[in-house]
């Protein structure tokens, strides 16, 4: 006998699509849309921590437990906020240059994730399996096979940059990003680094502070897709 499935997983998502097939709405009543968005309002003004099922049934003017309806716990409502984000990606327009779609597709999925930073580290707290996330697994897939990339490399090549895309975003929402401030005075703590034991990071000290998180994602996604590219059949 096994227990029920873990919010987020495939058996999970699964059951949610059954559910969701068969659910009538009602008027005028909740929907899973405006608890997920009044979720984000949330999260984006007060914190993850903020977030909680009476908090938002406040927010929606309405009794916690008709929450349950559509969520059963906090848990599942996480889960359902991650998916509400992704529809926030535009998916870039079907183009015969894969090169050029993955990088539009990658730089703005990862403005989105910047521009929720408290929800941002969820994104690695499952699978991305929700209707928005399958939306853009598809299109990706799609714009790759299409192109030419054999299927198996395909998923491949999707997987590592979402996942490079997801990396970045985790590292400047946790607070690794750097201002200009902060990178002046970064500088000058590694150029007062004693010669003797750190004289390359001493002699280095302007250049190792110089780029912001930008320039650094850029830099990035340009040496991952020259490599992806190199796996590339020939025509």
């Amino acid at each position: 006998m096994t227990g029920p499935a873990s919010p987020g997983s495939a058996a999970w998502w699964r059951q949610r699509y059954d559910e969701r097939a068969r659910r009538r709405p009602r008027a005028g009543g909740l929907t899973l849309a405006a608890i997920t968005a009044a979720a984000l309002e949330i999260a984006d003004g007060e914190g993850l921590d903020a977030l909680t099922m009476r908090r938002l049934a406040d927010r929606l003017g309405t009794r916690h437990t008709s929450l349950y309806r559509y969520v059963a716990s906090r848990e599942e409502l996480l889960v359902e906020l991650v998916d509400h984000v992704l529809a926030e990606v535009r998916l870039p327009e079907e183009t015969a240059d894969w090169r050029s779609a993955l990088a539009a597709g990658a730089r703005g999925f990862r403005g989105v994730l910047l521009g929720h930073p408290a929800v941002a580290p969820l994104f690695v707290a499952g699978q991305l399996l929700g209707p928005n996330a399958l939306r853009a697994r598809e299109h990706a897939l799609g714009v790759l096979i299409t192109t030419g990339w054999e299927p198996a490399t395909a998923v491949h090549v999707y997987l590592t940059v979402m996942h490079f895309v997801i990396g970045s975003a985790q590292m400047d929402a946790g607070g690794a990003a750097r201002t200009a401030a902060e990178r002046a005075a970064m500088a000058e703590l590694f150029a007062a680094l004693p010669e003797s034991t750190h004289p390359v990071v001493r002699r280095h000290a302007e250049l190792l502070n110089a780029p912001d998180s930008d320039e650094e994602f850029d830099f990035g996604l340009t040496a991952l897709l020259d490599g992806v590219a190199l796996r590339r059949p020939a025509p």
